[in-house]
């Protein structure tokens, strides 16, 4: 197989070099900033194993790299670069017929392949291995996997077969809006609170307050399914349905300690992504696409979602200079406050 894989943050960086390693023709594309550095090569800890991985690196549609045609592409950016992934793709001929993989978190980023290429071109991804840049490399978590849904009528059941090789477990789902759902409810857990707050995970589920905004979150995201016949799906080590289900029938301190350890496990030691860009000053980050998704399907179906909303106009806020992060930071009163 032939695998174009846009964006070489740590996500592109790991699916590249499981499919080097595997034996596909493989190549990044990159920014061209990051190209000279990428083409030197670059670790990968997984499987209780260090591999030095070289892949062919392009960053410009005229690039010796990308005028083969690609089989596969695999858009791996933040769901906010999701257009300019598009982009991209669509000035490279060689991706004209290529089945598009859709990697990443949150909502609308199939929505946006599905306009530009054809729903029988896209398949919808859930990646849930833990996946986390190191100093010479990228390191992956030994749990989770890569689960597919296409997002028109044909099954694309060639990627199971090309994935076989790369050590990625690999499941096959019929519908790709329960699993991005599914996917979605992961995402929300110890993300954009402890973003807010800037605290590590196991700080905001230690307090109280700070882990009633965090349901509250989850909660909203069920009752919006709900409204719309999604029903939870269980994805590679993470039994969401089971999930879901404690997290409406369990009192609250019970929950607490329920998801603190699956949180926990499911990271490995990892600081969530809103988190370290948050404290990286990064200018744009994913909560639009996930807790803002959240409150904007739940005001198209009449669905009450005030915490999502909260918390995404609060990280914005902070994001762009407008909201003063010491307001919040360390203060989890302020935040369920503002979330009414």
């Amino acid at each position: 197989m032939r695998a174009l894989i846009v964006g070489a943050g740590a996500v592109g960086q790991y699916l590249a070099a499981r499919f080097e390693l595997a034996g596909h023709d493989t190549v990044l594309l990159a920014r061209p900033s990051a190209v000279d550095q990428l083409a030197a090569g670059y670790m990968l800890a997984a499987d209780g194993t260090s591999y030095k991985v070289v892949v062919p690196v392009a960053s410009a549609p005229a690039d010796a790299a990308l005028q083969e045609p690609f089989e596969l592409v695999v858009t791996s950016v933040k769901a906010f670069a999701t257009q300019g992934a598009i982009d991209s793709v669509r000035a490279i001929s060689s991706c004209d017929h290529a089945t598009v993989l859709v990697a990443q978190n949150g909502l609308g980023s199939e929505e946006a392949c599905e306009t530009a290429f054809g729903a029988e071109r896209v398949v919808a991804g859930a990646l849930t291995t833990a996946v986390e840049r190191t100093q010479n490399g990228i390191t992956a978590s030994r749990s989770g996997g890569l689960s597919l849904a296409p997002l028109g009528s044909l099954p694309h059941n060639w990627l199971l077969a090309a994935f076989e090789l790369t050590k990625i477990k690999i499941a096959a789902v019929a519908d790709w809006r329960a699993l991005k759902w599914s996917k979605l409810c992961i995402n929300l857990q110890a993300n954009a609170v402890c973003a807010i707050l800037d605290w590590p995970p196991d700080q905001v589920y230690a307090d109280k307050v700070a882990f009633s905004i965090e349901r509250r979150c989850l909660l909203e995201a069920i009752a919006t399914m709900h409204k719309l016949d999604i029903a939870p799906i269980g994805l590679i080590d993470f039994p969401v349905p089971l999930l879901l289900g404690a997290a409406r029938t369990l009192p609250e301190g019970m929950l607490r300690i329920v998801l603190a350890s699956r949180v926990a496990k499911a990271r490995g030691g990892k600081l969530p992504s809103m988190l370290l860009d948050a404290r990286a000053h990064k200018p744009q980050l994913e909560v639009d696409a996930l807790n803002g998704a959240v409150a904007a399907r739940a005001a198209q179906c009449g669905v009450p979602a005030p915490a999502n909303a909260a918390v995404t106009r609060i990280l914005d806020g902070i994001i762009a200079g407008t909201l003063p992060w010491d307001d919040y930071r360390g203060k989890p009163a302020a935040l369920a406050a503002a979330a009414g």
